[in-house]
């Protein structure tokens, strides 16, 4: 499932769509959550798996320094090439950021490579989870840490629940296997602790975070359809019915025109190696 959904991501205006009305909204704010609860230090080496366009590796960056290292890997080509367009802030303070192709069950790195191993919302998406706990695993030094965050189980989708609803309702084909299984997209406590502690890593937790996601305006949380895998279907739509899908994704969220608030719930899992 890895590769079928990120090779939906190839479209240009679906990757800036992406970074327009989901990274600030969405995943900056839980990177921050996930960079809370990893301890990355000044001079650490830092794995992010599945980078996506990268929120989690550029904190890391900030926080390990000039003298550290940070590894931005993803299966997705396009997405790593958008996710380096980035504008990087010039500043001496931040830690280099490196980019590597590669799958999260087959990671390109050395084995006892990094003091720190994350990876934000991408494990759901993995054909082979176990295989890519161990290759955390492996990458991390003997003393290292490898946190991981996740939609929860057993929790409302956030914004990806009432998307999965609105375009299935809409008729839109699935733009990768099992695209509108809502529980697909979710981890329960439960598997982490048991994928974690089969991986060999020990002193494992896992805590239910809860986030607020804002969104200024019903237009700005309908338009993150367009930075979905969804987003071309989407977009090949006559204008009007496109407006349709839109309206009926804002009706379902509760949006107006002064914006829209979506709970969130991930579960974060920690082990130490």
């Amino acid at each position: 499932m890895e590769g079928a959904r990120s090779e939906s991501f190839t479209h240009g205006s679906q990757l800036d769509n992406y970074g327009r009305f989901m990274l600030r909204q969405l995943f900056e704010p839980w990177a921050a959550e996930l960079l809370a609860r990893a301890p990355v230090r000044p001079g650490d080496h830092v794995l992010d798996v599945a980078s996506g366009l990268a929120p989690v590796a550029r904190l890391a960056a900030k926080a390990a320094g000039p003298g550290g290292r940070v590894v931005a890997s993803d299966i997705s080509g396009p997405m790593l090439a958008a996710a380096a367009a980035r504008p990087v802030p010039a500043d001496p303070g931040w830690a280099p950021v490196e980019y590597l192709e590669c799958p999260a069950d087959a990671i390109a790195a050395d084995d006892d490579s990094f003091d720190v191993v994350l990876c934000q919302q991408g494990i759901q998406f993995f054909g082979d989870r176990a295989a890519a706990v161990r290759e955390m695993r492996r990458t991390a030094r003997p003393g290292g840490v490898v946190v991981v965050e996740v939609w929860a189980a057993g929790y409302p989708l956030g914004l990806f629940g009432p998307v999965n609803e609105t375009l299935r309702a809409a008729g839109l084909a699935e733009p990768f296997p099992r695209a509108y299984e809502t529980a697909g997209y979710q981890v329960s406590d439960a598997e982490l602790m048991e994928l974690f502690l089969a991986a060999g890593l020990r002193d494992v937790s896992v805590e239910a975070v809860p986030l607020d996601a804002v969104w200024d305006s019903a237009d700005e949380v309908t338009a993150a359809l367009f930075g979905t895998p969804f987003g071309p279907l989407v977009a090949a739509l006559p204008a009007g019915r496109q407006r349709q899908v839109r309206d009926d994704l804002a009706r379902r969220l509760g949006a107006s025109a002064d914006g829209v608030t979506v709970r969130t719930v991930s579960n974060v899992a920690r082990g130490v190696t």
